[in-house]
């Protein structure tokens, strides 16, 4: 079973990580200093910029020490835990692996670039121009985390409680 786990994170790794850093290479030398490029009315840019904080520019203004620390030691050790639970746990099922894999991938997707450049390449907006409702900038590794953790609260909802009621 471990053998099983381990394949399925390392595939969807693979395959996210590889998509992640394919695009944010795209999105360097198609969009860096470049105007925006608007699609659906409005509602949809590909814009570049680099995030030297996490979610938002948080952490953005921390010490070059401090920020290292809360968003790549930290964040490393994290994922390496995860990675080592989602491999090594047998109360695991298949789908709770596949989301835990997103969630993996997409961390390692943006510690790759804090490695690579000291700070996470994000080029995709969503929202309503001119309005509150919108996104910050992000990238495929954010969406693959978020579509991990979606999935896992979803199914926490649906999946598990149909199991306990049974």
């Amino acid at each position: 079973m471990t053998i099983r786990r381990t394949l399925l994170l390392a595939m969807i790794s693979l395959v996210v990580i590889g998509i992640d850093q394919w695009t944010k290479s795209w999105a360097i030398t198609s969009l860096k200093d470049m105007p925006s490029n608007s699609f659906l009315g409005g509602y949809f840019l590909l814009m570049y910029a680099e995030n030297t904080g996490a979610w938002g520019s948080m952490g953005s203004t921390l010490n070059d020490t401090m920020r290292f620390w809360l968003l790549t030691v930290i964040p490393f050790m994290f994922l390496g835990g995860l990675a080592w639970y989602t491999v090594t746990s047998s109360e695991l099922k298949n789908y709770m692996v596949a989301c835990y894999s997103l969630v993996i991938a997409g961390g390692v997707g943006n510690l790759i670039d804090r490695a690579m450049y000291g700070y996470v390449v994000d080029f995709l907006w969503v929202g309503i121009p001119g309005s509150w409702f919108a996104t910050n900038i992000f990238n495929v590794a954010d969406v693959s985390i978020m579509i991990g953790v979606i999935l896992l609260i979803v199914a926490h909802f649906t999946i598990e409680r149909k199991l306990a009621v049974s």
